[in-house]
C-alpha cells in the first residue's frame, strides 16, 4: 500500500486494535461479513458486487460500547478504496422491556476524504424492535445538514426462521455545495424485507430484498439498480 495510504488509514485502524486489546473485564467480539452487494440505507457501496466487511465489538460497565467495522466502497472505477465507521455509545434503561440509547458514529473514506461525515444518534430499543434517529452536520461533506430515522424490526418464525424488517426516512437541509446536474429531491426512502437463518452456533444466513427511491444528499449518481436482493452471511468469532 502507497505511503500516503497508509498514513491516512493508521489512526483509524489503530483503533480497531485498541478494541482487540480492551482488558479482560470488557466483552469483545468480532464479525465477518459476506454479501452479494454491499448495501446501506438502501444504497449500493460496492458497485452492485459483492463485498466484504470486518467488525469489531466492545460491551463495557454502565452500558458503555465502541467499536468498528471496516470495508471496501466502490463508488465508481476512480472512486473506492477502504471505508472505517468508528462508534461508541451508552444503552441506559427507561422501564421494563424498554432501553434508551446514545451515541455518535464517524465514517471515514480512504481514497474519497471529502466523503467523511460525523453522526450523533438517539434511539429506543425494545424487544425486537429498534428506533434510531441521526444526525449529521454535513453529510458526506457535501454542505448540508442531514436527519435520517429507521425503524428495524425482527419477528421469530417456524424452524429456525426469523423476519427482518427495515424502513428509513433520510432529510436532507440546506442547499449543497455541488450537485450533479438537476438538484435531487431533499428526501429518499428505504426498505428491507427479507427471512434469517442461523447456521451453527456462531453464523447466520440472510437472504432480503433492498429498495430505495431516488433523491437524498449523496454526491455519486444513483446507481441503475435501486432494487436488488441480496445474500449475507455473517459469522461471529
Amino acid at each position: 500500500m502507497p505511503p500516503a495510504r497508509l498514513a491516512r488509514l493508521t489512526p483509524l485502524l489503530a483503533l480497531l486494535f485498541v478494541v482487540a486489546a480492551l482488558p479482560a473485564g470488557a466483552d469483545v467480539g468480532g464479525t465477518l461479513s459476506l454479501q452479494t452487494d454491499a448495501r446501506s440505507r438502501g444504497m449500493s457501496y460496492s458497485s452492485n458486487r459483492p463485498s466484504a466487511q470486518l467488525g469489531l465489538a466492545w460491551d463495557g460497565e454502565g452500558g458503555w460500547y465502541g467499536g468498528g467495522q471496516l470495508g471496501y466502497v466502490r463508488f465508481d472505477a476512480q472512486r473506492r478504496g477502504a471505508w472505517l465507521q468508528a462508534y461508541g455509545g451508552r444503552v441506559f434503561s427507561l422501564a421494563p422491556g424498554l432501553d434508551g440509547e446514545a451515541g455518535v458514529i464517524a465514517h471515514a473514506y480512504e481514497n474519497v476524504s471529502r466523503y467523511d461525515y460525523q453522526e450523533a444518534y438517539a434511539g429506543l430499543l425494545g424487544e425486537g424492535w429498534q428506533l434510531r434517529l441521526y444526525a449529521s452536520p454535513d453529510y458526506y461533506g457535501i454542505g448540508q445538514r442531514s436527519l435520517y430515522a429507521e425503524l428495524n424490526a425482527r419477528l421469530p418464525l417456524a424452524a429456525g426462521w426469523t423476519a427482518v424488517g427495515h424502513v428509513g426516512v433520510l432529510r436532507a437541509f440546506g442547499q449543497p455545495a455541488m450537485t450533479y446536474g438537476i438538484p435531487p429531491r431533499a428526501t429518499r426512502q428505504d426498505v428491507r424485507v427479507g427471512a434469517s437463518h442461523p447456521l451453527g452456533d456462531s453464523s447466520d444466513l440472510q437472504l432480503a430484498w433492498v429498495a430505495t427511491s431516488r433523491g437524498g444528499p449523496y454526491t455519486w449518481t444513483d446507481s441503475p439498480r435501486r432494487r436488488a436482493v441480496v445474500l449475507t452471511m455473517t459469522t461471529a468469532f
